[in-house]
């Protein structure tokens, strides 16, 4: 990341907002002659303190989510659901609460649980992949920014940090839509397709440009 970058980042978060709030109604004091002397030090202490007060946000480590295997990505992604619902936009909450529904007839396939034939093994392995190393890693990487970037900056590609998350979400669902459809029609060419454009298209996007 660079200097740039971590600036902006910066002049965004919350801590950075809160302080300034503060030390302006410093600056209203003292505008006001409710204070003289000393202003400029008690300005920055108020922004020192309201910088202070802001509690770290609550990340995620992509890691610990590696352990999900294919008989229990269904598990793994609620979990995933449990510890970010807070901090997600509307839109990207909703799309990953859609995931579950989708994934839960595909997961037999996955697992060979009650008989049910396995698809292939890259197939598999591209699915378990998404779910368990590059879906975590694209929520933490949009945890990591502040809330008002990830609402209000606009990357290069003219999309928000919040707009490129949901659509990577959306990508996610509607190729785990596709993929177990091509394999309950035993549609081998249409699973590779799906599998690959997978593969391609969903990663953890950077957020910063």
């Amino acid at each position: 990341m660079t200097r740039a970058h971590t600036l902006l980042l910066y002049l965004y978060s919350t801590r950075h907002i809160v302080g300034s709030l503060l030390a302006l109604l410093g600056l209203g004091a003292y505008f006001g002659g409710l204070i003289d002397q000393w202003w400029l030090p008690i300005c920055m202490a108020l922004y020192a303190a309201g910088a202070l007060a802001v509690p770290s946000p609550t990340l995620i480590d992509p890691a610990l989510y590696q352990q999900y295997d294919s008989q229990r990505l269904a598990e793994g992604v609620q979990q995933l659901i449990a510890q970010c619902q807070q901090q997600l936009p509307p839109e990207a909450l909703s799309v990953l609460r859609a995931i579950p529904p989708v994934l839960e007839p595909l997961l037999p396939r996955l697992s060979g649980a009650d008989g049910s034939p396995l698809l292939p093994p890259a197939q598999i392995q591209t699915v378990v992949g998404a779910l368990t190393r590059d879906l975590p890693e694209t929520i933490a990487g949009y945890l990591r920014l502040p809330p008002a970037f990830a609402r209000h900056h606009r990357l290069d590609n003219g999309r928000t940090a919040s707009e490129l998350l949901v659509a990577q979400l959306n990508l996610l669902r509607e190729q785990l839509e596709r993929i177990a459809t091509a394999a309950f029609a035993d549609d081998a060419q249409a699973l590779v397709s799906n599998g690959q454009y997978l593969q391609e298209k969903f990663h953890a996007p950077t957020y910063l440009s």
